[in-house]
């Protein structure tokens, strides 16, 4: 395999060794100035997947894709090294198998006795790996500067530099920031406090802070961010700056402010009309208690009252049997008086003239009508008595039917005072619940709130 010869060496150089050292180090490929191939080593055919015989005499133009060849600076670049210029690159090269590579290339002319440029060389590096971490990097940086408000600090709090996310947030220019301290975007009281202070040291020592934060903006109005302070070290692994990444939710933490206040405000309703509710449910608690005590002194006043009407309705149909029972007497006793009076008309038939006995007959006689006058009083008043016992019996009859509706009713009320007792208790239930839930919600704005 061909080493880098095209390097001369002079009988007196110091340092024989070099092109030695190159060749080892680099993939190293010479070519003449029309670009064409002539030497290649090791290095360069193990990066590219070439052998020597592919690539001796072609063009310098096979290992590189479309796009390089197409650029404008292509071409320049074979310019000024026929000029005698160096140039260093990281270009895109393609191998064998249609694999892209980045090479980082170092590419200059070498001159002969006279100062021509005869050769052009280059020296290259397989920076794939190192460029693909890179670009992937750079893409991840770039995609926080598109998305998030970056700002840069000195250990000291000092801003370096801050990108545009973060001076439209703020309201400020680039060149009001830079070389201020961090110190302008906070209430002077918290500047002043040894907790800012602190909070500066950490940062200084390595330590992160990720947290949610008030800014004030050139306007003075209030910013929101939800940020992270993170220390970047330098080489010596010594912090050399503070990077703060943030977003601004200022839009997020207002909407969330006139929620917590629309909450609150609804939470104080809701409370004024729970206390309303618990209120009446006293009122009402207090006036069912009354009405039950008056239901179960009227429940036990109609019970009485049932019982005093069917023992007087009792008391009545014996008293009427009574009544019928001296009307039949009656009757008979008028019988009789009848019978006495057919025997006093037959006793004064047999009496003759005898005075005595005309007398007794004539007293006796008397005697018979007192009875009949008393019997037929007694009928009367018996009559009269049996009239009114009807007329009561069936008032009584009548009042026990009312009596009895009066007392079912009171126990259909006594059950539904019943059953009005369970609902009044379900309706205090659902009023602590209520309670409960406008407390839950409290917290729950407290905590977005926050």
């Amino acid at each position: 395999m061909n080493s880098l010869t095209s390097i001369p060496v002079e009988p007196n150089d110091v340092f024989p060794d070099v092109p030695g050292m190159i060749d080892a180090c680099f993939s190293v490929a010479e070519f003449d100035l029309q670009g064409r191939l002539v030497r290649a080593n090791a290095n360069f055919l193990s990066l590219t997947g070439y052998n020597e015989d592919e690539v001796l005499a072609q063009h310098h133009s096979m290992f590189l894709s479309d796009d390089v060849l197409d650029a404008p600076e292509y071409g320049l670049c074979w310019v000024d090294l026929k000029g005698g210029k160096t140039k260093r690159v990281v270009l895109p090269w393609v191998t064998k198998s249609g694999q892209r590579k980045w090479v980082e290339e170092n590419v200059g002319p070498v001159k002969d006795c006279n100062g021509n440029v005869v050769r052009i060389i280059r020296l290259g590096t397989d920076v794939t790996e190192r460029h693909e971490s890179l670009a992937d990097l750079q893409g991840k940086v770039d995609a926080i500067e598109h998305s998030q408000a970056v700002i840069e600090f000195d250990t000291e709090g000092n801003i370096l530099t801050a990108n545009y996310n973060f001076l439209v947030a703020m309201g400020y220019s680039l060149s009001e920031v830079v070389g201020k301290h961090h110190s302008m975007f906070v209430d002077p009281e918290y500047a002043a406090s040894t907790e800012y202070r602190a909070f500066w040291r950490s940062l200084a020592k390595g330590s992160n802070r990720a947290c949610h934060l008030r800014r004030f903006g050139k306007d003075g109005r209030e910013v929101w961010f939800e940020a992270s302070y993170s220390p970047v070290c330098g080489p010596d692994g010594n912090v050399c700056k503070i990077v703060k990444v943030a977003n601004d939710i200022t839009d997020q933490v207002t909407s969330l402010t006139g929620f917590k206040t629309a909450i609150e405000a609804g939470c104080g309703e809701a409370d004024q009309s729970v206390g309303k509710i618990d209120q009446s449910h006293d009122d009402i608690s207090q006036a069912w208690r009354k009405a039950y005590a008056r239901l179960e002194v009227s429940t036990m006043v109609g019970a009485r009252l049932v019982g005093s009407v069917d023992e007087t309705t009792q008391r009545l149909t014996e008293l009427r049997s009574v009544a019928d029972q001296a009307f039949d007497h009656a009757i008979e006793s008028d019988c009789a008086i009848a019978a006495l009076e057919e025997a006093v008309d037959a006793l004064r038939d047999c009496a003759c003239e005898d005075p005595a006995m005309i007398e007794q007959i004539n007293i006796l006689e008397k005697r018979i009508d007192e009875n009949a006058r008393i019997s037929s009083t007694v009928r009367t008043d018996i009559n009269l008595m049996r009239s009114r016992v009807a007329v009561v019996s069936l008032a009584v009859t009548e009042q026990g039917e009312i009596t009895n509706q009066i007392s079912g009713e009171l126990c259909s009320v006594q059950t539904a005072l019943g059953s009005s007792e369970g609902a009044f208790q379900e309706m205090v239930k659902a009023a602590e619940d209520v309670s409960a839930i406008l407390g839950q919600i409290r917290e729950a704005s407290g905590i977005l709130a926050r």
